[in-house]
Parts: structure tokens; C-alpha cells; sequence
């Protein structure tokens, strides 16, 4: 992943005019991925040759919901094409392409419990963690099998 003062400095202003909560590197790629507020959809950017340090706007990934919902969690995965993990409830995680803006999987899921967090566990399979603390499984493979609860011990 990208590591401050290795890998980009800012020294005044910024590369966006919206605050930036999530920032991912696409695997394999010069792109990033971010989501904040004052919605839940996500901007692309392109880092420029060593020769540069410009980061320019790419393109934005609408999603569902609209202005006033929580922002959009990421998580980026790189293993067939360039995809990003997103949502902000459980109702609204997808995959996404990258480049093509093409959703790839949308999870089954009727709870719209507020996430804290999401992963790639790999290719195929996805870890959702909701606000409340319920970790849930997805496979890529079954997009119309709804999210497993998984049971963990207290």
C-alpha cells in the first residue's frame, strides 16, 4: 500500500475537493480509489509518472445511495481485473471494475446494517463487518446466496 513520505507528501492543498475518509491503491495499477463524504459514491484518480506528482481525476463510481448516507467503505482487489469492494450498509456492498465502472457482484443481503469495515479475504471471497460488531461472509461466485453470519465466539 501507499505509505506517506515514501510514497506521496502534501505539503499544502490537497489532489481533491471533497474530504477524503478512505484512500485505496489499486493493486498492479497507478490508481487510487476514495470515498467521503457528502455521499457514498467513490473517485478514481491516476498517480502520474515518477516524473510527476500530479494526481488527476480519473472518473467517479456512482452507487445507490444518496446524499446524507454514510460514506462508502473500500477495500481493492487486483486478482482478474482492477476491482473495488464498496458499501456503506449491508444492502449496498458490490464489486465494481475499476475501469469499466461495470458492476461484477452485488451481495443478496435485506439487513441495512451500517458497515465498519470490508475486505477481500481473496478472489473470491468477501468479509463484511457491520457497525454493531456481526462479521458476515460473501462468495463472489454465489451473488444471489444471501450473506452467512458468521459465529464468533464472545
Amino acid at each position: 500500500g501507499l505509505c506517506p513520505e515514501r510514497d506521496f507528501k502534501v505539503e499544502c492543498g490537497g489532489f481533491s475537493n471533497r474530504p477524503v475518509y478512505s484512500l485505496k491503491c489499486v493493486p498492479d495499477t497507478s490508481l487510487l480509489v476514495t470515498s467521503g463524504p457528502p455521499d457514498s459514491s467513490l473517485q478514481v484518480w491516476q498517480v502520474s509518472a515518477e516524473d510527476s506528482d500530479v494526481i488527476k481525476s480519473v472518473s467517479a463510481i456512482p452507487t445507490e445511495n444518496g446524499t446524507g448516507q454514510p460514506w462508502a467503505k473500500i477495500a481493492t482487489i487486483s486478482a482478474r481485473a482492477p476491482w473495488v469492494l464498496h458499501g456503506s450498509r449491508l444492502d449496498s456492498v458490490q464489486i465494481t471494475e475499476v475501469e469499466s465502472r461495470k458492476n461484477v457482484y452485488v451481495a443478496a443481503s435485506r439487513s441495512s446494517e451500517e458497515l465498519s469495515g470490508l475486505a477481500f479475504l481473496d478472489c473470491n471471497t468477501l468479509l463484511l463487518c457491520c457497525a454493531k460488531g456481526q462479521l458476515c461472509l460473501a462468495d463472489v461466485r454465489q451473488p444471489q446466496r444471501p450473506l452467512e453470519a458468521v459465529s464468533v465466539p464472545s
